[in-house]
């Protein structure tokens, strides 16, 4: 019973450590490049250890060296890394939250590197000049052509980044931020009504992917 408890404490404190949260120095979504599967425009797959960059949501890898490379945005249809799948919108890598027979609600995912900008300095330094500081890691997404074992070494010094949501809506003929009003410059004028009484029907939540799902297939119909 013993050793088991302390083998389920050892279990938990590798996941703890695993699960790091995005820092200036570790600007990913996830603790570690994880193997995936990159689709590409030419139809080929290859498959590597991806992880998102949270700067500009564009793609990473590890080459064979093990040097971090970036995946050209303009090149890649999809990634899958792990279980999550990713779609690449306006060049940017966004997670698919749901999915119908004709489209897609992915999330644009983010490092909210302007929050840094407004957090006071140290000991009477100024905002703006701290904030320089802390930016400075990433400013020129560093990362690339840099050893991946280097990187994770210091993915601890960097200042902590949150992460901001929001949501998209892709189409064959549409890809467009899932507010109400993107969605209503969408709506041709003879069906307009239609996309009221819809609206008022199935009560819209603009922050769930679910329900963004039947917006989604709206818009495909129209």
């Amino acid at each position: 019973m013993k050793k088991a408890l302390i083998s389920a404490l050892a279990m938990l404190l590798a996941w703890a450590a695993s699960a790091q949260d995005p820092t200036t120095t570790w600007p990913y979504l996830y603790p570690e490049f994880q193997e995936g599967t990159a689709y590409l425009k030419d139809q080929s797959r290859v498959v590597r250890k991806y992880n998102i960059h949270i700067r500009h949501d564009h793609l990473h890898f590890i080459d064979k060296e093990g040097i971090v490379r970036e995946v050209v945005p303009g090149d890649v249809l999809m990634v899958e890394i792990g279980g999550d799948a990713y779609y690449n919108v306006n060049g940017e890598m966004m997670k698919v939250a749901a999915k119908t027979d004709k489209g897609l609600v992915v999330a644009e995912i983010l490092g909210d590197f302007a929050a840094l900008l407004e957090t006071g300095g140290a000991y009477g330094t100024s905002s703006t000049t701290s904030a320089t500081r802390k930016l400075s890691s990433i400013d020129t997404d560093s990362q690339i052509n840099q050893s991946y074992m280097l990187l994770q070494q210091g993915k601890s010094d960097g200042a902590m980044v949150d992460l901001v949501t929001k949501w998209y809506l892709v189409g064959p003929s549409f890809r467009i931020p899932a507010t109400k009003k993107d969605v209503e410059s969408l709506i041709p004028e003879d069906r307009k009504a239609e996309w009221k009484a819809w609206q008022k029907s199935n009560k819209v939540k603009w922050n769930k992917p679910e329900s963004l799902s039947g917006v989604v297939e709206f818009l495909t119909n129209l």
